[in-house]
């Protein structure tokens, strides 16, 4: 007898567990305008938001054009803010790790002009503090 699950059983049980996962997400509430408010309120406040940012998805009903929109511009993980699923949250985190963040050119001229009016013993000084 083979010990093996078929690749049709795996997929099956996945989708089991991805399905009861949904349910209780939906008999929790996370689906409702206020549990997505909620995490909205949330997100502007790790981030530091301006209202104007987010106001539309705080009043009246909510226009999923403005989900979208709000969710592509400030890198949100659709799956979270939309139904509270955590492996969209944790997506977001991880990609958000990820991405190098670039210094703006107006940053790295003023670097570059700062360092450059260093005497070269504050240089040498100054590279090392860097590496």
């Amino acid at each position: 007898m083979n010990n093996e699950i078929s690749q049709e059983a795996e997929t099956s049980i996945a989708q089991l567990q991805q399905r009861k996962a949904r349910e209780r997400l939906d008999r929790d509430g996370a689906h409702s305008d206020d549990a997505l408010r909620r995490r909205v309120r949330a997100f502007a406040q790790e981030r530091n938001l301006q209202p104007a940012d987010y106001a539309k998805l705080m009043y009246k009903r909510i226009n999923t054009r403005d989900v979208m929109l709000f969710c592509e511009k400030h890198k949100v993980s659709f799956d979270w803010l939309l139904c509270g699923d955590l492996r969209g949250l944790q997506r977001m985190t991880q990609e958000v790790k990820a991405i190098p963040h670039e210094m703006p050119e107006a940053h790295r001229k003023e670097v570059m002009r700062l360092f450059s009016a260093l005497s070269p013993q504050m240089q040498a000084v100054a590279l090392g503090w860097f590496r």
